[in-house]
């Protein structure tokens, strides 16, 4: 993102997000506040009907493969909270929280859990501007600012009121794609520094270009430049075995590694609509040894 304004892929992701919690007949994930953390010209397509149309999931289309790359990663990341939440974990860490309304959504029903959203100061002011039109922020709510480039998210939970000791949970999507490997996996052994053991983590990764085939290539190649535009180049892919070797050397335990494949046996199958996920994205969850 650019300086002094919040990310356009985050706001992107939020007018997804709101599409399919207005429009899907049966949501797989349901964000009734996405559509006010978007744009009024997102607002202006959503509610179109010349437009909103675009934004509907169609098979194999560039569009709702997007979809359904975001509404599986935000179902799956809460799906595995919850079942950590009643093993006992105590805090929710948002790495890169961007646009998530689980702070709005769930919090009050969740008020024991503590909840720290980590982002770039500067889109964290412009969603905390707009949280505040909604009511009062969630005393349960920490806002950590970070600049990525200049400090480590463990310095950054450290002058917070994070607690250490206590068994924690973190979410990080749609945020490993924009940064180079190796600055994803120094922020993973911050986690391993800061997070007592037996915390978790669920983040989404890119899978190199080479591994898909047809249409997926295609559209991922196309996706990439569209970033690109928007300044927010894509430029981080992992092999999943080489990662998985990184994560157990940083201490990590994989529990699961859901490939696009995967991803759609478990969330998009069963559905009557056409949503489905790209083969080009992995979901990920991972344990604290």
């Amino acid at each position: 993102m650019k300086a002094g304004q919040r990310s356009r892929t985050a706001e992107g992701a939020a007018a997804l997000r709101a599409s399919h919690t207005l429009y899907a007949e049966n949501p797989l994930f349901s964000d009734p506040y996405a559509i006010k953390f978007t744009s009024s010209g997102w607002r202006r397509i959503l509610k179109s009907r010349k437009w909103r149309h675009f934004l509907q999931p169609r098979a194999f289309s560039p569009v709702g493969l997007l979809i359904g790359q975001v509404i599986g990663r935000a179902r799956y990341a809460e799906d595995q909270l919850a079942a950590a939440i009643a093993q006992g974990a105590g805090q929710y860490v948002l790495v890169g929280a961007g646009l998530d309304s689980f702070s709005l959504r769930q919090s009050k029903a969740m008020s024991a859990l503590k909840i720290f959203e980590v982002d770039h100061p500067d889109s964290q002011q412009s969603k905390k501007e707009q949280m505040a039109l909604f009511g009062t922020i969630p005393s349960n709510v920490e806002f950590v600012s970070i600049n990525f480039e200049e400090e480590s998210l463990f310095e950054a939970l450290v002058r917070s009121s994070y607690q250490r000791e206590q068994v924690s949970f973190f979410s990080w999507l749609g945020t490993t794609h924009y940064l180079q490997p190796e600055t994803t996996l120094n922020t993973l052994r911050a986690i391993a520094k800061v997070a007592a053991a037996g915390s978790e983590v669920v983040f989404d990764y890119s899978i190199p270009y080479h591994k898909l085939s047809g249409a997926e290539r295609l559209g991922s190649m196309a996706l990439s430049r569209f970033t690109k535009y928007m300044s927010e180049p894509l430029i981080g892919q992992f092999e999943p075995e080489q990662l998985h070797a990184a994560l157990n050397d940083i201490g990590f335990d994989v529990l699961e590694d859901l490939s696009g494949a995967a991803q759609n046996q478990r969330y998009f199958d069963a559905r009557g609509d056409d949503l489905t996920t790209t083969a080009a994205t992995h979901l990920i969850h991972i344990r604290l040894r």
